[in-house]
């Protein structure tokens, strides 16, 4: 360890420490149920110190992976006996051209700096998370969804260009044109291809005013199509549904099972951009909705509306195994149903956030973001923070709705709680796996970037008995 400190310090510009205290800082991500440890942790200053990093360990025969916020929930942003890049340092904002509708910035910016510096100019990124804190490398290697992804798709869809470091160390800048296959798979690729460090991504103009409607439906049928039909007319900017479970009583028919008995209700929120208050239309938008209460209507400024309602707490001792899973929209209300049917059995239904999300196939241009082969898409997530000594059975669980879905045609958002052998990495990408495979070996012949999380065919495992995961 200290040979491998020694060495570093020698080829890298930035900071290098294998203290106790720096490699504990790193061991764990937001999810809380992966650990590992590296033997070193590099704060590069620059792209330079990355790329010699990463010949560093090609000639080592270690694994290396990168993380900022990490924010990660299977470990995708940990690494087990190797060098671990951390990527905060890397945080300038290069270029902004408002009027252009685009910015140049390092993998480190987090969008917070990059909404922060737009509001004023009237513009903003087209896709936001409900987390400001996370950076653009990050969430460009996941995809980055959000509650206008109906209609921009993900974050890594209006990236216009990136700085990439692959697995043998070349340094190469990729658009749409130009290195473009590198370009279509480092985005949603988690670090698999090589390693984000610069942004160019696209910006839009926003109006200066929002207004919300909170809907109330008690039929998930009828939800489901009123979303189909506010997405296809484009009526709306912003789409979210949380699902809320009453309990209205027990059911004792079974002598050996006392089962709650619940009535699920599913709360639509939507939301239009506007000029004016006056231009509004809302019978023209509410009238042939099936909602049984319109719950609540309000009016916010757009810098207002956009920000985060709430950060996250991670108490201690507690873990965070969510999941999203994206269905064709055919299959959206058999999955559902027997999703909110188990819930109960394994998890504290009356406080776990539940809700839904649409996305339109014809947005999302990705290869690496695998979607179900429908044109509209509704998501399911189950978000769970729970005591660590209740994640076995609760993981299991989940892993088991992830089989039914993956089984109905559906696929998984790679961000959230992933735990795949082979045969669910074939369906989650099918006909394309093959693909991901000889890319793999193509941009990371060594197999050094992020072993672990991705369980490739046998021709493209690296002989390394070693697993580090993503760059989030």
């Amino acid at each position: 360890m200290n040979s491998l400190l020694l060495d570093l310090k020698h080829i890298i510009q930035g900071e290098i420490s294998n203290t106790q205290t720096d490699l504990n800082a790193v061991s764990q991500d937001f999810g809380g149920i992966i650990q590992k440890q590296p033997q070193i942790v590099v704060r590069p200053q620059n792209s330079t110190d990355i790329a010699k990093a990463i010949k560093y360990a090609t000639e080592q025969e270690i694994t290396i992976s990168s993380r900022a916020a990490g924010h990660t929930l299977s470990g995708q942003s940990l690494n087990q006996d190797g060098i671990l890049l951390d990527m905060r340092n890397l945080n300038q904002i290069h270029k902004f051209h408002p009027d252009k509708l685009w910015f140049q910035a390092d993998a480190g910016v987090t969008w917070k700096q990059i909404v922060d510096t737009s509001i004023p100019h009237g513009v903003i990124p087209p896709v936001l998370t409900n987390n400001f804190e996370v950076t653009l490398g990050g969430t460009l290697s996941a995809g980055g969804l959000g509650l206008s992804s109906f209609r921009y798709g993900s974050q890594a869809d209006n990236c216009l260009g990136l700085e990439v470091v692959t697995g043998t160390g070349d340094i190469v800048w990729c658009t749409p044109e130009k290195n473009s296959e590198l370009f279509y798979h480092v985005l949603c690729g988690y670090g698999q291809f090589g390693i984000i460090t610069k942004v160019q991504n696209r910006l839009r103009k926003y109006r200066p005013l929002t207004r919300s409607y909170l809907l109330c439906y008690d039929d998930l049928n009828l939800l489901l199509n009123d979303e189909r039909l506010l997405i296809s007319e484009g009526r709306i900017d912003n789409l979210v549904t949380l699902f809320s479970p009453c309990l209205l009583g027990i059911s004792r028919a079974n002598h050996q099972v006392v089962r709650p008995i619940i009535q699920w209700f599913y709360r639509l929120q939507i939301t239009q951009e506007i000029d004016s208050i006056n231009e509004i239309e809302e019978a023209k938008l509410l009238s042939d909705l099936n909602f049984y209460r319109h719950i609540h209507t309000e009016d916010l400024t757009f810098d207002k509306f956009v920000q985060p309602i709430a950060q996250v707490s991670h108490p201690v001792d507690t873990a965070n195994s969510w999941i999203d899973v994206l269905l064709p929209a055919s299959k959206a209300k058999e999955y559902i149903d027997i999703a909110l049917e188990r819930i109960p059995a394994f998890l504290d239904f009356r406080t776990v956030p539940v809700g839904s999300f649409c996305l339109v196939s014809q947005n999302h241009k990705m290869p690496m973001f695998a979607l179900p082969k429908e044109e509209l898409i509704i998501g399911l997530g189950m978000y769970p923070t729970i005591p660590k000594s209740q994640v076995q059975p609760v993981i299991e669980q989940l892993n088991l709705l992830t089989d039914i879905g993956l089984e109905m045609g559906g696929k998984r958002y790679m961000a959230t709680w992933v735990e795949f052998e082979l045969p669910q990495w074939r369906s989650q990408y099918g006909d394309y796996w093959s693909k991901v495979n000889e890319i793999k070996r193509k941009y990371d012949p060594s197999g050094i970037l992020n072993p672990g999380f991705f369980k490739y065919e046998q021709a493209a495992q690296p002989n390394l008995n070693m697993t580090c995961v993503s760059s989030l």
